[in-house]
């Protein structure tokens, strides 16, 4: 992991879909052994020049296996990445879709990336394929009471955090949620989720896990003063998923990377602008979530999964967006940069080598994490 003392050299956290080994509710949910591989692979073109199905250079794989999550991680660490972002599941008080973590990641005696939980805090739905003209089945929903939350935050206490390969900016144990929003109406406002957060912060110190870092992801209204709010209830930092809010839905089914960019940059500007905490820039290597819409089924732009194709997003259009975001990240105090995403295959947003592209994106993201670093420091 770089020297964290290096103002010039921001973190590089890249945020990790467990979604590749099989798991109990899936088996219940969808059919036994079932991951969504099984979409990769049945993923077909919807508009000439569309790269579909991808084809990971790695195989099927089964990222459970330590051996195989041992591969990623020194990948990852070869291209400048500090921490995987686990996003993390949890529904009716018990793990979802965590063999990644439990059984891959945290067996390794040397991963060589730090990990840190993202807390996917939305209703898990259907969406394995969705059809195009019917609503998704709920599966699972997500809301937890303040007192339920109580036990989580111990949980990840006493699970995770008190690991040494447990991620730190600047000197915290990070944390997120990836509908805040959410977080705070089902905490009961505002006021109520600063006095749970202080909660959380104080349950840390005793377990011996010292300060946290507690991060916003989305969710929240920016334009509605949410953004001024977040200092107020103890959040340190703000940083977005991906560029996927910004992705326009009116330019028919395909839309230009560096258009992408250019967007992202803008919002960049205006997150930063309307947060009253450190905001974390974010870059996205793709998009292309057509392998979650049913095959049988029309592509028509409405809501996600149905919605536009990025393309074009070459190795050297990925690498000129790190480093434009990094660059940002030195200058705004957060101390990281997240990126989308090491594995998101069926959304598009992959840094895993691929047979048509290779390794052309985590070396991407190497040189551009290269370029605005002083000579490695690794601790």
């Amino acid at each position: 992991m770089t020297d964290r003392t290096d103002p010039r050299r921001p973190d590089v956290a890249c945020f990790y879909f467990p979604a590749w080994h099989a798991d109990a509710r899936n088996d219940v949910w969808k059919e036994p052994g079932f991951t969504e591989w099984k979409l990769v692979d049945e993923a077909r073109p919807r508009f000439d020049g569309h790269r579909q199905p991808l084809r990971p250079s790695w195989g099927y794989v089964d990222e459970s296996d330590p051996e195989v999550m041992q591969r990623g991680c020194a990948a990852a660490a070869g291209a400048g990445i500090d921490a995987f972002l686990f996003d993390w599941y949890r529904y009716d008080g018990e793990d979802f879709l965590h063999g990644a973590l439990h059984r891959g990641y945290l067996a390794l005696p040397d991963p060589g990336v730090a990990f840190a939980l993202h807390w996917a805090n939305h209703d898990w739905v259907d969406v394995f394929p969705a059809r195009t003209h019917t609503e998704a089945t709920l599966l699972s929903p997500a809301r937890v009471s303040a007192e339920e939350f109580g036990a989580l935050a111990d949980l990840v206490i006493e699970r995770y955090m008190q690991r040494e390969t447990y991620w730190r900016v600047r000197g915290g144990a990070w944390f997120s949620w990836h509908q805040f929003g959410l977080f705070v109406e089902w905490m009961g406002g505002w006021e109520a989720t600063r006095d749970v957060l202080a909660d959380f912060r104080e349950r840390a110190r005793r377990a011996g896990v010292g300060e946290l870092h507690l991060a916003a992801v989305g969710g929240i209204d920016l334009t509605a003063g949410d953004g001024a709010r977040l200092a107020e209830v103890g959040i340190d930092s703000l940083t977005p998923y991906n560029w996927l809010h910004v992705l326009p839905l009116d330019r028919g089914l395909s839309v230009d990377y560096a258009d992408w960019h250019h967007l992202a940059q803008d919002d960049a500007e205006r997150w930063a602008g309307l947060s009253s905490v450190p905001f974390a820039p974010n870059v996205t290597m793709g998009w292309d979530s057509t392998a979650r819409v049913h095959q049988d089924d029309p592509l028509e732009i409405s809501t996600w999964p149905r919605l536009p194709v990025v393309v074009d997003n070459t190795p050297e259009r990925f690498s000129a967006a790190c480093a434009d975001m990094l660059e940002r990240a030195r200058g705004t105090g957060a101390g990281y940069l997240t990126v989308n995403a090491w594995n998101e295959w069926t959304e598009g947003s992959y840094l895993e080598p691929e047979e048509t592209t290779g390794d052309g994106h985590l070396e991407a993201l190497r040189t551009a994490v290269a370029s605005t670093s002083t000579p490695a420091s690794r601790t």
